[in-house]
């Protein structure tokens, strides 16, 4: 055994019985380094990742690499779900000396801890236009050994240029909000929806953030490559066709062969996109979409008291074998179904294969199948459910990290609070986690180290969905105390990488909170030299500069307050706080909102405000919404 065994990282566990001397991140590994005066090995990856377990499982199992890296590095191992502060700024690093990034991520660094070389998988012998692994380690040895000062000067640099790098704080202006979405439409793929590229990542903060500029301009345009992308996700390999659910990214810009890998943080945040796009359009596919992810997550995520971190990608010796299908295995799956018309819809007969096995994407929307069924959703499924049956019962499942980090699980307990309106379903295992937060997070629901700012940021907003849905108070209250904690961190980092940025989450819990208290809004906004990828605080400064939207519904316990209520969190807002209030609520109310709002009328009713003005009360669903629609 290494030093792995007793980790709580269950991708640092996979490598317990390694014969590579692996050691956690920690002082320990730097003294052993400085004592024995050698170069720090440290692979970071996860245990969702594919090419972590193949360079687990060939090159760190190779012998003549485990002797090179036993006798001449000190070889650390990083989780970077257990470490993504860590994994941030390594991955920066390296991708700035050699234009990598990714996992698994291979880091060579002096026993101070200064970067000098990198790269992603590396082969144990030269292989896909790579060098092979121990030819990089041999040579990387003999220059720390012979010809040190080159190591030096390239660690020194590089440390002085990643020490420089600032984010400027720029005040809420609409010209960067045009800046920002003229960027995105340029990079977007109008073949197949989202950024152009070889590969493709979900990004649903761009998703969202044309939504919001639609929105506020009275522009359909921008909405329309929103939805598109959103649905060409919908109908491609990167949703599992079965199950529900999105893997993390695909290898073609089509959207689908995917590496088959699902994340919680990945599926919340989707979730999320899906809701908010919902309510945007009423559209019958997203609605689809985000029921049968709600599905997943719900039925192979929640382990009780939190969700699980990951699923892998690889089940049963093969990548995808899980979600990947045979045409006999379809024949045997649907029984008295007409399985060739099923083997049509989902491009089984010609489709694109991972080892051996036919990805699953739709080629049929509703339209077509109503040629063939009455009810074509219906039907789907219909299908679907005897698919997923067959599946649970002839395949083994992918490994699942149940780490419960505080971070996915809190936005995952978020989307479960936004998309229970809508589905009925996820409410109560969204408050579980909600129960588990206090003011003083930590890295993992049931305790530990000390939360990071991506934790306390996602539970911020977590809290205020919680508050917004139930209208508790005892959430309003724990919302404005973590607020105060969140403003004391540094949220400062605006890069969305693909999942919503630090800043972004921080902002919005921040706005929010402000909305809340009816204080002053004066935030500035961080971004990145790039536009493209800060698309998170971008929807923040359109709020800024647009107006907010804050819902103050008056519960007069005559019933009509529920109806009110619904209606409010479903009408589509970019940046909207939904309150139910009863008469006793009065005093925390904000006091323009105190002097405009009348209690104990009798009936209730519902005042839209934007800034210090509130709407005339209104009793009927259908004026919420159009306030909601004129308030731009």
């Amino acid at each position: 055994m290494n030093k792995l065994k007793d980790s709580k990282s269950a991708f640092l566990r996979l490598s317990a019985d390694s014969e590579i001397n692996w050691y956690e991140w920690g002082e320990e590994a730097f003294r052993k380094a400085k004592e024995e005066d050698k170069p720090i090995l440290v692979d970071v990856g996860a245990a969702w990742c594919h090419w972590c377990h193949v360079m687990d499982e060939t090159t760190y199992k190779d012998k003549e690499v485990i002797r090179i890296i036993n006798e001449n590095f000190i070889a650390i191992k990083v989780d970077r779900d257990e470490m993504p502060d860590l994994d941030k700024k390594l991955q920066l690093a390296v991708s700035s000396l050699t234009g990598e990034s990714g996992w698994p991520l291979t880091v060579f660094m002096t026993p101070e801890g200064q970067v000098f070389y990198g790269g992603t998988y590396f082969p144990p012998d030269d292989a896909y236009g790579r060098i092979g692994f121990k030819k990089l380690l041999l040579e990387l040895s003999r220059v720390w050994k012979e010809e040190r000062d080159k190591i030096t000067q390239v660690a020194e640099t590089l440390h002085s240029s990643l020490e420089s790098i600032t984010y400027s704080k720029e005040k809420a202006e609409w010209d960067k909000v045009e800046e920002v979405v003229s960027a995105i439409v340029s990079n977007y793929d109008f073949d197949h929806g989202g950024l152009q590229g070889t590969m493709k990542f979900p990004h649903p903060t761009i998703d969202e953030l044309l939504l919001a500029y639609s929105y506020y301009t009275n522009s359909d345009t921008e909405a329309r490559l929103s939805m598109y992308t959103l649905k060409k996700m919908y109908y491609g390999g990167i949703f599992d066709q079965v199950g529900g659910g999105f893997h993390r990214y695909t290898v073609d810009d089509e959207w689908y062969v995917p590496h088959f890998e699902k994340l919680l943080i990945d599926n919340a945040e989707l979730l999320l996109d899906y809701v908010h796009a919902y309510h945007y359009s009423t559209d019958t596919e997203i609605l689809d979409a985000l029921t049968l992810t709600s599905d997943f997550i719900l039925r192979e995520m929640f382990l009780g008291e939190g969700f699980a971190n990951s699923l892998d990608a690889d089940s049963e010796g093969k990548e995808g074998y899980y979600y990947t299908w045979t045409e006999d295995e379809f024949r045997d799956a649907l029984q008295n179904e007409d399985y060739r018309l099923w083997v049509r819809v989902f491009n089984v007969d010609r489709g694109e294969e991972v080892e051996g096995r036919k990805v699953l994407k739709r080629t049929a929307d509703l339209k077509d199948l109503s040629k063939h069924f009455n009810d074509p959703l219906g039907k789907l499924k219909e299908v679907r459910a005897k698919l997923l049956e067959y599946r649970e019962t002839h395949r083994k499942p992918p490994f699942k990290d149940d780490n419960t980090y505080t971070y996915p699980n809190a936005r995952v307990a978020q989307a479960l609070l936004e998309s229970s309106i809508i589905t009925g379903k996820g409410m109560r295992e969204a408050l579980k986690v909600i129960e588990k937060i206090s003011p003083n997070v930590s890295r993992r629901l049931d305790g530990g180290k000390e939360g990071l700012p991506e934790d306390y940021a996602s539970a911020l907003l977590a809290i205020i969905t919680a508050y917004e849905v139930t209208g508790d108070k005892k959430y309003r209250e724990l919302s404005i105390e973590l607020s105060e904690r969140v403003k004391s961190l540094d949220y400062n980092y605006p890069v969305d990488s693909p999942n919503e940025s630090v800043a972004s989450l921080a902002l919005k819990g921040i706005l929010k909170t402000k909305i809340i208290k009816g204080e002053t809004i004066d935030l500035e906004v961080p971004f990145a030299p790039s536009p493209l990828f800060t698309a998170g605080v971008t929807q923040i400064v359109s709020s800024l500069v647009k107006g907010t939207a804050h819902v103050v519904i008056v519960n007069e316990k005559d019933g009509k307050a529920d109806s009110l209520h619904k209606a409010s969190l479903l009408s589509y807002h970019p940046m909207k706080v939904v309150e139910v209030v009863t008469p006793d609520d009065v005093d925390f109310l904000p006091s323009f909102i105190r002097s405009m709002v009348k209690f104990n009328q009798g009936s209730s009713r519902a005042y839209v405000c934007k800034g210090n003005t509130c709407s005339m009360p209104v009793t009927s669903t259908e004026n919420i919404k159009l306030l909601l629609k004129s308030n731009r």
